[in-house]
Order: C-alpha cells, then structure tokens, then sequence
C-alpha cells in the first residue's frame, strides 16, 4: 500500500515537471491592442492588421457604429487640407467597425465611424478635419464575431476640381472617377448662347455631370444643369462663352468609368424633328451615347386609332406637343384626339419606325332618312348607310325580314361605296311585311372600319280585310 502511494506521488510529481497537466499560456494580442500602443500611420498609407487575440481596453467604449469585443488602435497627423479617407477591408467573414477620435492629450473626442458591408469594406469620408491635429482610428470587432485579419488605408483625396479644368476633345473624354483618391474631373468647351448643344455621360454607375456657365470662379452647387446619374440631355446656353463640365464620382467605393462627349443637336435631335407621313416607315441609326435619340413629329387631324412600332433594339416615347407622356415602348396603339404628337427613338442599335393612323368612324342606317318608316305596297324605299367623319370606301348594308314564327332572317346584303360619308341602295319590299337593316363600313388604310349596332327598321302593310 506504501509502495503504491510512493508510486503515484512520483507520477504526479512527474506530471506537473513536464507540464503535461498545466492550463495552456494565453496568446498576446496585437502589439497596438491599447489605444497608448497607438501605432504611428503617415497618410497615404495601407497596412495589415489582425484583431485575432485582441481585447476591449477597460475603460473605451465600443464603437458608435456596432457592438464591439475587441479592438486595436492607430493614429495619425491631419493632412493640411483637412480631408482624409479611411479604409478597412476585413478578411474572412469578420464584422468589424472603424472609429475616427480627435485626440488631444488624453482626451479623445468621437468624430465619424463605419461598420463593414457585406463585402467586409468600411470607410470614412471626412473632409473637416483640423489640419495638424492628431486622430486616433481604432478597429473593432463586432460583437460575436469572428476574430480574422484585415486590410486598412489611410488616404490622402485628390482635391476637388477647380477652373477651369481641360480642354474637352472633340471626341470626348474616356476616364473613370473614384469616391477615394479621384472624386472628379473638369473640362471646358465654348458654347454660343442659343445653340442647342447634346450633353452625353455614359456611366454604369452614378456618377454625375454639373455644368457650369462662363466666369464661374468655382464648382460648388448644382450649376446651369446636371445629370445625376449620367444619362443623354439637351442643353441650349443663355450666354456665349467657355462652360465647364465636372464629373463627379457616386456612392460606389469602385473605380466608376465614363465617356464624356458634347456636340451640336442636329434636325433629328430636337424640334421640330423630322415629318413622318401617314402609313410610312423610316430607318435610323442611334448609339447609346451623343446620338442616344432621334425625334420625330406627325399630325393626326381626326381622332384617330395610332399604332406605332419600332423594331431592331431601340425603344419608343410618344409625347403630346405639350410634352405630356401619352406611352412608351416598342409597340405602341391607342387611340388619340387630333393635333401634333412627337415620337423619340431612344437606344442603341439601328431600327425601323413604323407608323400608321386611321380616322376613328361611326356609322348608322336609316330608311328613307329615318329610323322608322311605314309604306305601302308597292313602294320603293331608300336603305342609307351614314359614316362620320365623311370619309370613302367600302360599306356593307345587311337587310333581314321577320318572320312571326322563327324570328328574323337573312334576306340580302348589299355591297356598296361610301361617298363624302354616304351609301344608298334602293328596295322594292316583294311583299308585305317586317324589315330591318344593319350597316358596317369596313374602312380604309387611313379610315378605321365602324359598325351600326343598331338598326333602321320598316313595314310594308295593306289596309285590313276581312
């Protein structure tokens, strides 16, 4: 029994000499895990970092953006113009924030803070900051997270554009902008007062355009005009002069290209646009860019039924002369009131426009001009077929009998020519009784076909007998 415990006492002590039952040594966190450890980044600047083993210093407070556990620390000198972008790519699927501090002495005053996106990028965008001050960014993890390592830059932007920028090509310009170290580029052009001018920014994201009139000494505000998100406008000068064109770059942290162009708007351009004829067809060619749209006008001088198509890619705007919306697409019918009516062709790709309008008509029948009408036998009477407005063509007159048992039945149809808004057949009844008649004009190429749903009735009768 002694022997035993001898043994075992010798096992433990063996144990705890080799370290095999010790409690594992935590692992140090980052060297910059307390904001004193601060480290030193002169913007521009990109750096790797890690809050894997970081801590949550006693005595900070989490982020102003998201929950934090654990965080580290760096800081840095305002550049003299007060602007600075701060970047952080998380790696793996961390959550993580970053927080901006005015630092003086051991005071540290909240300025701006982001937390990542679902691609793990967070940025600051600060523009106001006190040049020569010192700033502390301090990294977190988002609560629950997971602890990975991360990519941060400490950015200098490129200043804004100021005048008069370059001298804009004939061409146009092809560049790209970025909300980070390029957020815009002028140019100039002279433009002559009343000179209606295209204005094309071709973007895929939103990246804008403001356009400035002659003398301005800078580029703040909304300008003479702008397109928010690129896009095809029309611009015509109140005054002669050099203008100047700034793009600007969106939201987006992506690098965003653009094709700048301006030129002189053509007759297809604007109005008057050019004429399309009744029942004709046109082919053009638009780009997408400076030629993003061609214009055309018609006349409908009756309400009219208007069909409208354009094939090959491009799409259709039908406005009023008013410029109200009437539809759009590439297929267009509707009915429409008489007076002037534009149709834009707005795309890319060459097409073919199509347009045809017919006279909306209403027809009716009477008997000798009247809707009733008693004879005698014997009699000729006057079928009539009325169309409105007065057109020509071809019209149909429908005439049936009743009989007392089985109803009414067909008795003839007349085929007949519509005259300045006019038809009529004469009929000589075979024998006394009940009539009726319907007519229909089936219309032209430039005259819609009409129906009279309803009738012109008639009676042939003789003195009763008994």
């Amino acid at each position: 029994m002694i022997r035993h415990t001898t043994v075992s006492l010798l096992g433990a002590g063996l144990l705890i000499a080799t370290g095999l039952g010790a409690q594992p040594a935590w692992a140090a966190p980052p060297s910059n895990d307390n904001r004193a450890d601060a480290i030193l980044v002169e913007p521009p600047k990109e750096l790797q970092g890690t809050l894997v083993d970081a801590t949550l210093e006693t005595g900070t407070d989490t982020s102003y953006c998201a929950n934090t556990d654990a965080s580290v620390w760096y800081r840095f000198t305002a550049p003299k113009r007060g602007a600075i972008i701060v970047q952080l790519d998380a790696a793996g699927e961390m959550d993580a924030t970053i927080d901006l501090f005015r630092q003086t002495r051991s005071k540290y005053e909240y300025t701006d803070c982001d937390d990542t996106d679902s691609k793990g990028v967070a940025t600051i965008d600060n523009e106001s900051l006190e040049p020569g001050a010192t700033y502390a960014i301090r990294v977190g993890k988002e609560w629950g997270s997971v602890a990975d390592t991360f990519a941060l830059r400490v950015l200098i932007p490129s200043p804004a554009p100021e005048p008069p920028g370059k001298d804009l090509p004939a061409k146009g310009e092809k560049n790209s902008v970025d909300r980070l170290v390029n957020p815009g580029d002028a140019y100039h052009t002279y433009m002559r007062e009343g000179r209606t001018m295209r204005l094309s920014l071709r973007v895929n994201q939103c990246t804008s355009l403001q356009v400035y009139g002659p003398g301005s000494s800078g580029f703040g505000g909304e300008g003479v005009m702008s397109l928010p998100c690129g896009g095809y406008s029309l611009f015509t000068p109140t005054e002669s002069g050099r203008h100047f064109l700034v793009v600007r770059a969106g939201k987006s942290r992506d690098k965003q290209p653009y094709r700048l162009r301006v030129a002189t708007a053509n007759r297809d351009d604007t109005t008057p646009g050019i004429f399309i004829g009744n029942n004709s067809k046109v082919q053009g060619k638009v780009n997408g860019g400076i030629d993003f749209r061609d214009l055309y006008r018609f006349d409908v001088v009756r309400r009219s039924t208007l069909t409208l198509s354009v094939t090959g890619g491009p799409s259709l705007r039908l406005v009023r002369e008013d410029g109200s919306a009437v539809s759009r697409g590439e297929y267009i019918e509707r009915n429409v009131s008489a007076g002037r009516y534009y149709a834009a062709v707005q795309g890319d790709g060459k097409y073919t426009l199509k347009r045809i309008s017919r006279t909306i008509t209403s027809s009716k029948v009477r008997v000798n001009g009247k809707r009733t009408a008693t004879m005698s036998p014997g009699s000729t009477v006057r079928l009539n077929l009325i169309v409105r407005p007065a057109v020509a063509g071809r019209g149909v007159i429908v005439l049936s009998r009743f009989d007392p048992i089985d109803g009414w039945q067909f008795a003839r149809r007349y085929r007949v020519a519509v005259n300045n808004g006019r038809a009529t057949v004469q009929f000589r009844p075979p024998s006394v009784g009940r009539y009726a008649i319907v007519g229909e004009y089936k219309g032209t190429s430039t005259a819609a076909a009409s129906q009279a749903y309803a009738s012109a009735r008639f009676k042939v009768q003789e003195p009763l007998t008994d």
